[in-house]
């Protein structure tokens, strides 16, 4: 398969990247800016919201890794998505998000999320969370695109083992007052991006949310 991974050079990108070129697939990757030792041969120096329709041409999925993690960057969760997925509009390309664990939903009525607990996502994080959950909320409303939004669990572990194994959830966690007692809240990049590439391969889960998890955390006190 051709794919794309957008932010190939973070910590899920490189490990979604190594686990879809051990399976022989076809990758070009892409980064904001260069790197002094190229991890792909095919590789765009773009910003996301740069991205063409030529450049999307012809992949079976997009794989948007993007981290964007601080306050200058973080909008990409919601405006790199939304460009993407209108390049996307109406083709048979996919569209893969590694999402935030923030977003998902602590009662089954949907009305609270993870965010809303501060005790897991304090206040100097809302911002990130706000712009990861409008980009969720921009793929529900869309029309016209094959979207996936693989959320991993709280902790998501990028010097975790490959264990080879996980779990497939929904959009529902059910939090602790303490987030070091959570239970099913622990998958490594190793793992996670094994689940990616097998979703990819395997055509699942359309337009959905769904979560990837290994089991508890082995290191309860640790934030990853």
């Amino acid at each position: 398969m051709k794919l794309m991974i957008i932010g190939v050079f973070g910590h899920a990108g490189r490990a979604i990247f190594k686990e879809a070129q051990r399976r022989g697939h076809t990758v070009t990757g892409v980064a904001h800016r260069k790197h002094a030792h190229p991890l792909v041969a095919n590789l765009l120096i773009k910003d996301i919201r740069d991205l063409t329709a030529t450049d999307v041409l012809g992949m079976d999925a997009v794989i948007d890794a993007v981290g964007a993690w601080n306050p200058k960057t973080e909008s990409v969760h919601s405006e790199g998505l939304a460009h993407v997925t209108a390049l996307l509009k109406g083709s048979q390309t996919r569209y893969l998000k590694v999402g935030g664990a923030n977003t998902l939903y602590t009662d089954e009525k949907h009305r609270h999320q993870l965010q809303d607990w501060h005790n897991y996502y304090p206040r100097f994080m809302q911002d990130l969370c706000q712009a990861h959950n409008l980009g969720l909320q921009i793929l529900k409303s869309s029309h016209g695109v094959n979207w996936t939004y693989v959320t991993p669990p709280y902790n998501f572990d990028p010097d975790g083992t490959m264990t080879r194994h996980y779990h497939v959830d929904g959009d529902l966690y059910l939090p602790t007052d303490d987030p070091n007692d959570g239970t099913n809240d622990y998958i490594s990049y190793a793992d996670y991006a094994k689940g990616m590439i097998d979703i990819v391969e395997n055509h699942q889960y359309p337009n959905q949310q769904i979560t990837l998890y290994s089991g508890n955390n082995p290191v309860p006190t640790r934030r990853y």
